[in-house]
């Protein structure tokens, strides 16, 4: 099957969401019941892979904060509020989260399973955070029903254009999409007091919104 370009040789590539051995039947099933409201359901066509609104870049800049790795750009104009992709990978009880994973994230804390990108996963996997990069986010994760897959999946969204989402122009072709990673992620892997307060500045300030509810 294919493989987007510049995807790393030997790793795997995920065409649907990998179910680890710590999902009880109970979380099957918890994931797998279409919700009634509230949740977007995203059509069979929408998750195609490779995704081909975006495409993975090395990033070359020696300012960016994952320069040397890779960040995941827009292939076309993406506009507000609009689904992109889904993140795939291992889905897993939220008993066997990793805390040095830097791709874990709660799909549903109601159901008690999160999604985790280390090991396997898709083009989701390479979105990077905003802070070093640029002024706020301009994406965000949310969690959707797949209709491709027949259950509960964690999707990359544009920023919608409310008064609160302030990245509202939609992201242009070329431009590098950006979430926040959140409090907690910060605060576990950035033990240094200075970046710590910084992030706290920003969440004063209104820079961007913290993705408590999805990353671990």
């Amino acid at each position: 099957m294919s493989r987007p370009k510049n995807w790393p040789d030997g790793f795997p590539y995920l065409h649907a969401p990998l179910h680890d051995k710590s999902l009880s039947p109970a979380h099957v099933q918890a994931l797998r019941t279409k919700p009634s409201s509230d949740i977007p359901i995203i059509p069979f066509s929408s998750t195609a892979t490779p995704c081909p609104l975006v495409r993975i870049q090395p990033i070359t800049n020696p300012s960016h904060p994952a320069n040397g790795q890779s960040g995941l750009f827009a292939a076309q104009n993406l506009a507000p509020g609009s689904f992109i992709l889904a993140y795939l990978g291992r889905v897993h009880s939220g008993a066997a989260s990793s805390t040095e994973s830097d791709y874990d994230l709660w799909l549903d804390r109601e159901a008690d399973a999160a999604v985790d990108a280390a090991r396997e996963g898709n083009e989701g996997r390479y979105v990077n955070d905003y802070r070093g990069v640029g002024e706020r986010a301009n994406a965000e994760f949310r969690t959707v029903w797949c209709e491709r897959w027949g259950e509960l999946c964690v999707g990359v969204w544009v920023l919608g254009s409310g008064k609160k989402k302030k990245g509202a122009g939609g992201i242009r072709k070329g431009e590098e999409i950006l979430v926040s990673y959140g409090k907690g992620f910060w605060g576990e892997r950035r033990a240094d007091e200075y970046e710590y307060e910084n992030y706290e500045k920003d969440e004063q300030d209104g820079e961007g919104k913290a993705d408590e509810e999805n990353k671990n």
